[in-house]
């Protein structure tokens, strides 16, 4: 994740030095190596809250998020983290180890406006600004997720005990069957097929492991006997 930041309220970061090396690492999780572009960051939550930009008197109105990393306090910047901790499913509180993931963007529409010297308005300009989608959970959450993706990853491994160490893959494997079935009936060539199915459990898993809502499998109770689920359209899992 970069350093620096974005005045209009896009998500950013700044840097503090620890006190010492032992207390930034005393009760910070150790981070295992990840791609670049895995924007994980991992450490003990120390505070959030709304502030402005940067503790500056004339900053924007922001929210952050300051966790104590191995390499010291980082404080992160943007008004999705309020709602990204308010909608966390692990819901952390100030003390406990947590990973803040960034997710793609999600699009923001800045409108600006031209006048002349008497105040008429001149042009409007509409610009779609790109910012951070977030997920901020307690740290075993992704190790679990991570688990979870190996599973699925995986064609070998049994569905039944990846279900039962990780119930949330079951929405993922109805998706799976729902793919197999489509590929079944549209594609011909078997290693279109194949490479279409590989395709979509990578997506599936990728999901998995970055804390993404995931498809769930629903009863249609018209339709199951007694004892059976039936699954229909899947929604998605938090």
């Amino acid at each position: 994740m970069e350093e620096g930041g974005d005045r209009r309220g896009g998500a950013s970061t700044t840097a503090r030095g620890p006190a010492s090396a032992s207390q930034a690492t005393a009760n910070a999780p150790r981070e295992p190596p990840r791609p670049a572009s895995d924007r994980l960051v991992t450490g003990v939550l120390v505070g959030h809250g709304a502030a402005p930009y940067a503790f500056e008197p004339q900053g924007a109105a922001s929210y952050f998020v300051t966790v104590r990393t191995e390499r010291g306090e980082r404080t992160l910047w943007g008004q999705e983290l309020e709602r990204a901790l308010t909608e966390s499913r692990t819901q952390p509180t100030v003390g406990d180890a947590i990973g803040i993931r960034e997710n793609g963007i999600d699009p923001v529409t800045v409108v600006t406006r031209e006048r002349t010297a008497d105040g008429r308005e001149m042009t409007v300009k509409r610009l779609d600004t790109p910012r951070g989608h977030w997920i901020i959970e307690r740290r075993e959450f992704f190790d679990e997720r991570a688990a979870a993706a190996e599973a699925l990853r995986d064609p070998r491994a049994s569905r039944r005990e990846a279900i039962r160490n990780h119930p949330e893959l079951a929405g993922a494997y109805w998706a799976l069957d729902a793919a197999a079935k489509v590929a079944e009936e549209r594609i011909r060539d078997p290693g279109s097929r194949e490479r279409f199915l590989k395709l979509v459990r990578e997506s599936l898993a990728y999901a998995t492991e970055r804390g993404e809502a995931l498809p769930v499998a629903r009863k249609r109770a018209t339709e199951a006997r007694p004892g059976q689920d039936v699954p229909s359209a899947p929604g998605r899992a938090r």
